[in-house]
């Protein structure tokens, strides 16, 4: 009985560390944008082969989204609150070629906002990334993807310092074989405030019938939708939120907090014409913890199971409702 607890403390600490890969949430989201830049250039090749231009792909986009948390504890009810802005623009593109080329770059904001908390000295928190995407379609049906992601999570409150500058790098490999599944694996390596991880994303977009969709980012997020018509969908979605980490200069000593989260809820989505959509998420937090540690509190390369041994200096272990409302724009 002891080995089979102890197996499942392993297993815990193997998917929090999965879960670690989203404090560059960029990365994820590059994935996935690397997954549409992949179809844009299977298009963009048809186009070609056809000998006459359609509608040009969007490659550029605009997302805002903010997720509230209401969180009791110790008789005190604090809100969490994480608003993100997602900026993607085209750099170069070339889809007349036998190997369309796209490279994109943006910039992207996240930000932490704990709302009547007493126990943690710092209440905002910031994270500025730069992801930058270079794709290149060996043939019709695969992809290669470049991603890399790099970023400032803090408090602000001093001056940056250069263990304060976290990175992710992947390799994308996507496969188009059959119109209605397509799949990506993208080998990652991430560097944060907890240590360093490398280990595999897998995505995945399967058109199951003309109304039913699945898509994925594991180990970040999950969605079944149902299109109830061209204007609106519901659906049903599991997602890690927040764990990003961010340095903590409002202290004794040198610490960073980490907020991680497992979320499972429905969804809404409609499209606002040809380039707004809406999204709106209402859901529980399965699990979530909020917690700081000395910034010494760090990990081996994949030493998952050592995540739970980090001793915190602030805790908070609540459960609560979650709220997640975006609006996006393409270009």
């Amino acid at each position: 009985m002891e080995a089979n607890i102890e197996n499942r403390k392993m297993f815990r600490s193997a998917i929090a560390a999965l879960f670690m890969l989203a404090l560059s949430g960029e990365c994820f989201a590059q994935s996935g944008e690397a997954k549409d830049n992949r179809q844009s250039s299977q298009r963009a090749d048809t186009i070609v082969h056809k000998k006459f231009i359609t509608t040009s792909p969007r490659l550029g986009g605009v997302t805002v989204t903010n997720t509230f948390i209401p969180v009791k504890a110790d008789g005190n009810t604090f809100t969490i609150q994480m608003p993100t802005v997602d900026i993607g623009i085209p750099v170069y593109k070339n889809f007349r070629t036998k190997h369309p080329v796209l490279v994109k770059a943006g910039i992207r904001y996240q930000g932490l906002i704990l709302s009547d908390e007493r126990k943690i000295g710092s209440n905002a928190f910031h994270s500025i990334s730069i992801p930058v995407l270079f794709s290149y379609s060996i043939t019709r049906a695969t992809n290669l993807t470049l991603i890399s992601s790099t970023s400032v999570n803090s408090d602000y409150k001093q001056d940056i310092e250069e263990q304060d500058i976290l990175y992710t790098v992947g390799v994308r490999i996507g496969f188009h074989q059959d119109r209605k599944f397509k799949y990506g694996i993208t080998p990652t390596y991430t560097k944060g405030y907890s240590g360093t991880f490398l280990l595999p994303i897998i995505d995945i977009d399967w058109t199951i019938n003309k109304r039913l969709t699945l898509t994925a980012i594991l180990p970040a997020r999950a969605t079944l939708k149902y299109k109830v018509s061209e204007i609106h969908s519901l659906g049903a979605t599991v997602w890690i939120g927040g764990n990003n980490m961010y340095r903590l200069n409002e202290a004794e000593k040198e610490q960073y907090i980490h907020l991680r989260q497992n979320n499972a809820g429905l969804l809404y989505e409609a499209k606002l014409g040809q380039r707004w959509k809406l999204n709106l998420t209402a859901g529980y937090t399965l699990m979530q913890k909020l917690e700081t540690f000395d910034i010494d509190q760090k990990i081996s390369l994949n030493k998952f199971n050592d995540l739970n041994h980090r001793r915190t200096n602030v805790a908070y272990h609540e459960k609560s409702f979650v709220v997640q409302t975006g609006i996006s724009y393409q270009f």
